[in-house]
């Protein structure tokens, strides 16, 4: 009888242990936070020159508004205007992999006396997004880009007869859709 006892002890312990441990496992996996999801840069997708101007992809360091920023790309409207065109929306998936396009631009601080610039966003076609920027001034955006399949930046020199020099991209990201949180057992 002792030993039926200590048996049934024995196994109500281990009972009680794998409980415990199998709901702590689905406590600390619930808690866990979620990665972050990295953006991309638009640069990554399928882009292509799509004006008169000049677009160049250049990393270089460039000072606007009396802050160093990192430009990935630029635009160089000249007398004209110049435009990227890059198709987001990947071929073999017809569904949208990006939720959010963000930008940062600006003139530097050394182009005073180029006139001001107006950038464009365009998706799938149609403008969606319109800032002017002048030298020494840098400005961000952010499109939701979850229904479109290509996005135009393009660069407008604001005036005729006197050269506008480049507009800098310090960012150009795509941020992924999330995605569906985990459903709890």
């Amino acid at each position: 009888m002792h030993k039926t006892k200590l048996l049934s002890s024995a196994f109500a312990s281990v009972v009680l242990i794998s409980t415990l441990a199998t709901e702590c496992g689905k406590i600390a996996q619930a808690q866990r936070p979620m990665r972050p999801i990295r953006p991309i840069s638009l640069l990554r997708a399928k882009c292509v020159d799509s004006g008169v101007g000049n677009v160049r992809e250049q990393d270089l360091d460039v000072s606007m508004g009396k802050a160093v920023y990192s430009s990935q790309f630029y635009l160089g409207p000249g007398y004209r205007s110049a435009s990227i065109t890059c198709n987001i929306k990947p071929d073999k998936n017809p569904q949208a992999a990006f939720q959010t396009l963000n930008l940062g631009f600006g003139m530097r601080d050394n182009d005073t006396t180029s006139p001001s610039v107006e950038v464009r966003v365009y998706l799938d076609g149609r403008q969606a997004e319109t800032r002017t920027v002048s030298p020494t001034q840098q400005t961000s955006l952010s499109l939701d880009v979850s229904n479109a399949g290509n996005v135009a930046i393009e660069a407008v020199c604001t005036s005729q007869t006197q050269y506008c020099d480049r507009v800098y991209f310090y960012n150009a990201a795509l941020q992924r859709q999330s995605p569906p949180p985990a459903t709890k057992k």
